[in-house]
C-alpha cells in the first residue's frame, strides 16, 4: 500500500472512532438513570457519580497515553491498546450485578477514551499547519453527528430482550453490549488499516539526495539521477532518534509560556460554561415549557445538525483565517448567549411568551460559536506546543477540558433554580476569557519556523551547489 493510500486509510480510522465516541456518549446516557433507578434501586446524587466517571479517568489516562504516543512514536499500538478498556468497560456495563459495577465500568471506558489526546497529536504530526483545523473540524464533526445517531439506535436498542447465558440483554444493559461489539470490530479495523504515518515534518529527512550521473562536469558539480547522501558516521540518524525522547524540562517550558496558559484557560471557562448550560437544558426547559422526553430529543436532533453544519462551515473559513480570530468569533457568540440568557431567562416565569424565543435565540448563538472556539483552540495549541511532545500536551488540554465537563454541570445542577447567580458568574467568566484574549492576542498566533543551520552530512540551498569532492 503506498503513502497516499495508507493516509487515507488512517484518516478513516480516525474518523470512525470519534463518530462512535459520540455514538456512546448518545447510547449509554439516555438510559443510565433508568438502568440505575430500576436494577439497582440507586440515589440520584448516584447518577451523577457515574456520570462523572467516565469524565475523571478520561483526564487521568489522557496524559498518559499522550506520554506513551510520544516517547514511543507508535500511535497504533496505544491505540489498540486503549480500545480494550473501552470493550472492556462496555461489556461490564453489560453484565453489571450492582450499581458499584457500573461505575466501575464508566471508569474503565473512560480510560480507553484518554487515547483521544494521542490521535489528536497524531493529526497534529501528520498534517500542515494550513490543513491541521480542517482536520480537527471533521473529527469533531463526526463526534457530533455520533450524537445525532446515537438516540435512533436506541430506538432499535430498546427492543431487545434476551438471555446471553446467565446475563440479560434488556433495554437497560443492551447499549452496553452493543458498544463493546462496535469497539470490538473497531479494533479488528485498527490492526488492518491504521497506519503510523510519518510525520509531515520529518517524513523527508531521511533520504538527503543530490543529482548524480557518477560523472563530474567541467566546474567540479556531480550531475545526473538521484541517489542517497549516507551520513558516514551515523551522527544524523543519531541525533533524529535523540530529538524523539521526550526532554520533561523543555516540556514543562513549553507548557507555561504565556499563550499556552491563556489557551488552556479559555478551554476550561468555556468548557465549564458550555457543560453547566447542558446540565440545566432538560429540567429547564420541562420546567419553563412542560417538554418531555419527545420535545427534548427533536432539540437535541436539531441542536446537532446545527452543530455539524457550523463545523463544516469552519474547516472552510480555517482556510482563509487564522485560528486566533476563530476563537475570538467563538468567544464572542458564547459572551453574547450568556448575556441573552442573563437578561431575559434567569428572571422568567413558566409558560411566558418570552421563554421559547429566548431559548430558541440563544441555543442556536451558543450552537454556533462552540465550533469556532473548540476547533481552533485545539489547533492553535497543536502548533504553538512543540511537535516532540505533542502527546503530552494534548493529553493535558483533554484533561483540563474534563476537569471543566466534571466541574460544570455540578455548579449548574445546583443552581438550577438561582440563575441569576448561576448565570452572572458564567457571565464573569466571559469577561475575564474576553481580557486575557484581548492582552495576549498578538501572542496567540502561529510562530515563524527556523530553519536550523545544516548539520553534518545535510543539504541546504547554499552548499547545494559545491562539489562533492571538495
Amino acid at each position: 500500500m503506498n503513502l497516499n493510500s495508507k493516509k487515507k486509510s488512517t484518516r478513516v480510522c480516525v474518523g470512525l472512532f470519534f463518530l462512535l465516541g459520540g455514538t456512546e456518549y448518545a447510547v449509554i446516557l439516555p438510559t443510565l438513570w433508568l438502568y440505575l433507578q430500576h436494577k439497582f434501586d440507586a440515589e440520584p446524587w448516584f447518577f451523577g457519580v457515574v456520570f462523572s466517571a467516565f469524565c475523571f479517568s478520561n483526564l487521568i489516562s489522557s496524559p498518559l497515553f499522550g506520554f506513551w504516543v510520544d516517547y514511543t512514536q507508535k500511535t497504533k499500538t496505544a491505540i489498540l491498546f486503549a480500545n480494550l478498556f473501552e470493550i472492556g468497560g462496555n461489556f461490564l456495563y453489560c453484565i453489571a450485578w450492582s450499581k458499584y459495577w457500573v461505575l466501575g465500568a464508566r471508569l474503565v471506558a473512560g480510560i480507553g477514551a484518554g487515547i483521544g489526546g494521542g490521535i489528536f497529536a497524531q493529526i497534529a504530526r501528520t498534517t500542515t499547519e494550513k490543513e491541521r483545523t480542517g482536520m480537527y473540524s471533521i473529527a469533531m464533526a463526526l463526534r457530533q453527528f455520533g450524537l445525532l445517531v446515537g438516540p435512533g439506535l436506541n430506538l432499535f436498542l430498546r427492543e431487545f430482550n434476551v438471555k446471553l447465558g446467565p446475563f440479560l440483554i434488556d433495554k437497560y444493559t443492551a447499549p452496553g453490549i452493543f458498544m463493546a461489539v462496535v469497539w470490538l470490530i473497531v479494533e479488528l479495523i485498527m490492526v488492518f488499516f491504521y497506519f503510523d504515518l510519518p510525520n509531515v515534518m520529518s517524513e523527508n529527512d531521511d533520504d538527503l539526495c543530490v543529482s548524480t550521473d557518477n560523472s563530474v562536469n567541467s566546474n567540479g558539480y556531480v550531475k545526473g539521477e538521484k541517489q542517497k547522501l549516507t551520513n558516514i558516521d551515523g551522527s544524523y540518524r543519531k541525533r533524529r532518534r535523540t530529538n524523539s525522547v521526550v526532554d520533561d524540562w523543555h516540556l514543562a517550558k513549553d507548557l507555561v509560556k504565556e499563550e499556552v496558559i491563556v489557551i488552556l484557560a479559555s478551554q476550561f471557562m468555556i468548557f465549564f460554561n458550555e457543560t453547566a448550560l447542558e446540565s440545566i437544558f432538560t429540567p429547564l426547559s420541562e420546567y419553563l415549557l412542560g417538554w418531555k422526553e419527545i420535545e427534548n430529543s427533536i432539540a437535541f436532533c436539531l441542536i446537532a445538525f446545527e452543530a455539524i453544519s457550523v463545523f463544516i462551515l469552519v474547516r472552510k473559513i480555517s482556510l482563509k483565517l487564522a485560528d486566533r480570530w476563530l476563537i475570538v468569533i467563538g468567544i464572542a457568540f458564547e459572551g453574547f448567549a450568556l448575556v441573552w440568557y442573563l437578561a431575559l431567562l434567569a428572571n422568567a416565569k413558566p409558560y411566558e411568551s418570552v421563554v421559547l424565543p429566548t431559548l430558541i435565540v440563544g441555543t442556536l448563538v451558543i450552537v454556533f460559536g462552540l465550533p469556532f472556539f473548540a476547533v481552533a483552540n485545539v489547533s492553535l495549541y497543536s502548533k504553538i506546543t512543540d511537535e516532540k511532545t505533542q502527546g503530552i500536551a494534548q493529553g493535558i488540554q483533554r484533561s483540563v477540558t474534563g476537569v471543566a465537563m466534571i466541574l460544570g454541570p455540578l455548579w449548574g445542577g445546583a443552581l438550577t433554580k438561582r440563575l441569576y447567580l448561576m448565570l452572572g458568574v458564567m457571565a464573569g467568566l466571559e469577561v475575564i476569557l474576553a481580557i486575557l484574549m484581548f492582552l495576549s492576542f498578538h501572542r496567540l498566533k502561529v510562530p515563524e519556523k527556523q530553519t536550523p543551520p545544516p548539520q553534518y552530512g545535510e543539504i541546504n540551498a547554499d552548499n547545494e551547489r559545491q562539489p562533492l569532492l571538495a
